[in-house]
């Protein structure tokens, strides 16, 4: 058969052997040879066409540098693809010129066309051909099974396992053709399941998004090197396998893994071994990888590289000499060059952390049942959604039960755990993983790593460097932590934040136990934020209060030092002192528990810090209208204050018991005790006093029907705050809110919605929760008693929410009983009815006060009119019942169907 004729006729049909063969390196030759390419080219194709001729082949297609022939029969296309071989490597190349093949032999049954052959069978042999390396000659199953086990003298077949190809469903079992005077030795084939990439051993879960921004930057050829950062344990190898593993479906992909690899000069001798790289003449090793490397558009996959300190410079010369070259690596430190795409890693999510648990059980034949979902999701909190961690933590589901694992690392277990003997030795505990990373830091990292670690959450940078008294290396040991993913910095209302990840936190306390050093950390973390609790101006407040709330797990440790340190008297200084925060942001109960703790070891205490003590956790019982255990408190209060002549005290203290006097319905106990309040406040010409008084005989003047006393209390009140000169804009909040009270009392809306819209842009601007949810709520029911219901539901429902983060039952009552109203204003009569009795259990037998009577007064002739007297109780008796889903579901369903009308 004439090989020249490559006309559709002239190819044989049935079954055919396909031979593809192109350069490896063309580009690199193109650009070393110029315009000496062309002959060079030519006398390959001469070679390759005598071949063809002398075992009965057919050209196909010439493209480029390729060519595509066919043979009738498997054993003459072996026969040609080894005297390709070594025709080419006999031929007296000068130097460089050298061209050398890559052959992929399928057979089968391949449709023939008008313009040749076409159908899966091309594909393989394309993608065979591709797999291979110069010199090296690759062939199918169906191949090698044609053409026997010794095709030609000498020959035979070695097997290279089954690999997946481009385009190809089902993977491919390949083998290398033997032969003598043929080269032997060859990198693994350039294949998705090529020996370069080790199995995935489970699915990668979670990392769409990181995933997906790797992929888009490598689809860039002008990016040349991205490096995934992130702390031990991150999964940054698993990723980078993922995307190696969907890379190699394209293009050739190199792993090289560097963690074995102590000198960074060793470094090149490690991907030359990978890449089956060898130096000619005078090349250098690297010359040599380059070489390998060059246009061949693979990607090369450097993993773990963070112990190398210098490699840098070789990543920086391989790229600059191999062209079309990308390199993904993964290290927990940046490579800090100018080309460098950083793709930082986070642990996963607690969802994605719960899946990958799930799916590591079942992968044990485990399967989790949804009532140990609650402790798997705890678990993966725990160990902060680290997949090394968590594939750790589930190997040991054989033995221990979630519970169980949960009880173990509450123990400290987490770090000891260890994973499967294939893992890296420096991935087989939680504790090596970090240890990897700290045993590379310097003294003063050291130091000021376990420092950070004394922080219960995070602390700003000014914080940090007072606790850990750190030097002018501050900021430089700072970055190495960071960069070696043992800190995080974290930006957060325009403040940088620095934390721990808790195994990392957990590894680190264990060391400055053992050094002895965490008392004197924990004392200066202690004092540090001791101070900041004391410094407060009212000028600042907000600022300030702003300040506490990032810092509040600090403030709550530091508390918690000094009474595990025997310094109540400190603890119980700052817990007083900060009665304001804890009321504003919503964090009453805790506070309440410390305060009470910090009573119970004060026996020492100076008599007016105790007076503190206690007046702070009576008016904290009071935000949560306990007056059960507020009236206790502030009597003795009352005692000690009197016993000390600290008058004002007494007045506050006198004036709080009248107020909650007035809660439990006794507006005449209430009166008497207020009236003693102002006599002594005014023999003490205290103006701030005074006011305190005013407002509450405001509230006491209101409860009995006298509106005008109430508004002219109020009045006065507010006046008097208007007249401090001392900054603290939640007096004025207070007054005016009062004031709005009286008005709404005496049914001027206008008057009112404006004193509770001045309250609520003040307490939005002081973050303050408690007059926030006030304001809400009496601006809710405000609306809905004027006819305005716009904003009604809005405000209501997030009024609630509050009053319900605050734990305050009886403030609760009163959004509900509001939303029972909007729901009788918006046709709903037996959501109302249901909201009703919701806002009675909450309410408890504490009294109807402020907007409630107006409320049930005004709309419970509607209600009765459409279902009834009987259906209404039986429905508030169904709400009081109710839980807190049904009751919010009630309240949900009025506002959609409003917002659907």
């Amino acid at each position: 058969m004439n090989p020249s004729d490559s006309s559709p006729h002239a190819l044989p049909a049935g079954t055919v052997t396909l031979l593809f063969a192109d350069v490896e390196g063309s580009t690199r030759l193109l650009n070393l040879l110029g315009d000496r390419f062309g002959p060079a080219r030519a006398r390959m194709r001469e070679l390759v066409r005598e071949a063809a001729s002398a075992h009965e082949g057919a050209e196909v297609d010439w493209a480029g540098d390729g060519v595509f022939l066919a043979f009738p029969r498997a054993r003459d296309a072996i026969a040609a693809a080894v005297q390709i071989q070594r025709s080419l490597a006999a031929e007296p190349w000068p130097p460089d010129e050298a061209h050398r093949l890559r052959i992929g032999l399928h057979t089968g049954e391949p449709e023939l066309g008008d313009e040749g052959y076409v159908g899966i069978d091309v594909v393989v042999a394309a993608r065979i051909c591709a797999a291979a390396h110069g010199e090296q000659v690759v062939v199918s199953h169906a191949t090698r099974d044609l053409a026997g086990a010794e095709p030609l003298p000498g020959a035979s077949f070695r097997p290279l396992g089954h690999h997946r190809l481009k385009d190809v469903l089902s993977a491919a079992q390949l083998f290398q053709l033997v032969a003598p005077n043929l080269r032997s030795d060859f990198p693994p084939l350039k294949t998705l399941t090529a020996t370069s990439l080790p199995a995935l051993h489970h699915r990668l879960v979670g990392r769409v998004d990181a995933l997906a921004r790797v992929e888009e930057l490598l689809a860039q050829p002008a990016v040349r090197l991205v490096t995934i950062t992130g702390p031990g344990g991150a999964g940054k190898s698993r990723l980078a396998l993922e995307v190696a593993a969907r890379a190699a479906l394209d293009r050739p992909v190199h792993l090289v893994g560097l963690a074995p690899v102590s000198d960074p000069e060793l470094v090149t001798s490690a991907i030359a071994r990978a890449l089956g790289a060898r130096q000619s003449g005078n090349q250098s090793e690297l010359e040599s990888v380059a070489d390998t490397l060059a246009g061949t558009g693979a990607l090369l996959f450097l993993d773990n590289l963070e112990h190398l300190a210098g490699i840098a410079a070789h990543v920086v010369e391989l790229i600059d000499r191999a062209p079309e070259l990308q390199v993904l690596a993964t290290s927990r430190t940046p490579l800090r060059l100018s080309t460098e795409h950083v793709i930082p890693l986070e642990p996963l999510s607690i969802e994605d952390a719960a899946t990958l648990f799930i799916e590591l059980a079942a992968a044990r034949g485990i399967l989790l049942q949804d009532d140990v979902l609650a402790s798997v999701h705890e678990i993966c909190r725990r160990l902060d959604g680290l997949p090394l961690a968590i594939e750790l933590v589930a190997a040991r589901l054989a033995v221990l039960p979630p519970a169980e694992i949960l009880r173990a690392l509450g123990e400290g277990l987490a770090l000891e755990m260890e994973g499967p003997v294939d893992l890296p030795e420096r991935q087989r505990t939680l504790r090596a993983a970090i240890d990897w990373s700290y045993g590379r830091l310097s003294e003063s990292q050291r130091a000021l790593h376990g420092a950070i670690a004394a922080f219960a959450d995070s602390g700003s940078l000014e914080d940090v460097r007072a606790v850990a008294d750190a030097g002018p290396e501050y900021l430089r040991d700072l970055e190495a932590l960071v960069g070696w993913s043992l800190v995080r910095s974290e930006p957060t209302d325009g403040q940088l934040r620095l934390s721990m990840l808790e195994t990392v936190r957990e590894h680190a306390l264990e060391r400055l136990r053992a050094t002895g050093t965490l008392e004197e950390l924990g004392q200066r973390h202690a004092e540090r934020f001791l101070d900041l609790a004391l410094k407060t101006s009212a000028e600042e407040q907000a600022s300030w209060l702003t300040q506490l709330e990032g810092d509040f797990d600090n403030i709550v440790a530091a508390i918690d030092w000094l009474l595990s340190s025997g310094r109540s008297d400190d603890a119980l200084r700052v817990i007083s002192s900060l009665e304001r925060f804890w009321r504003a942001h919503a964090h009453v109960t805790g506070a309440r528990r410390l305060l009470e703790l910090g009573l119970s070891m004060s026996a020492e205490v100076s008599v007016s810090l105790r007076a503190d003590a206690l007046w702070t956790a009576a008016r904290l019982a009071t935000g949560q209208s306990d007056w059960d255990a507020a009236v206790p408190l502030l009597e003795e209060a009352q005692r000690l204050f009197q016993a000390e002549g600290r008058g004002r005290e007494l007045v506050f203290a006198l004036a709080e018991l009248g107020f909650i006097e007035l809660r439990r319905d006794d507006a005449e106990r209430a009166a008497t005790l207020c009236d003693e309040a102002l006599e002594i406040a005014r023999g003490l010409d205290d103006t701030r006093a005074t006011s305190g008084v005013l407002i509450i005989l405001s509230d006491i003047a209101r409860t009995q029907r006298n509106h005008d006393d109430a508004l002219a209390y109020a009045e006065e009140a507010l006046a008097l705050r208007r007249t401090l000169n001392d900054g603290d804009v939640l007096l004025i909040v207070d007054a005016t809110y009062h004031a709005g009270i009286a008005a709404f009392g005496a049914g001027d809306f206008d008057r009112s919605a404006n004193a509770f819209g001045e309250v609520l842009a003040l307490s939005r601007t002081l973050g303050d929760a408690l007059y926030t949810a006030a304001a809400l709520c009496m601006l809710g029911a405000t609306g809905l008693l004027s006819d305005d219901l716009t904003l009604v539901h809005a405000r209501l429902s997030e009024s609630l929410a509050i009053y319900t983060e605050l734990d305050d039952d009886r403030s609760r009552a009163e959004c509900l009983c509001a939303l029972g109203g909007y729901a009788a204003a918006t046709g709903h009569p037996e959501e109302a009815a249901r909201l009703w009795g919701a806002a009675d259990a909450a309410r408890g037998s504490r009294p109807l006060e402020y907007a409630e009577p107006l409320i049930e007064e005004h709309f419970t002739p509607h209600i009765v009119e459409a279902l009834g007297v009987g259906v209404l109780e039986e429905l508030r008796m169904q709400g009081r019942q109710a839980t807190d889903d049904a009751v919010l579901a009630d309240a949900r369903k009025v506002a959609s169907s409003a917002t659907a009308e």
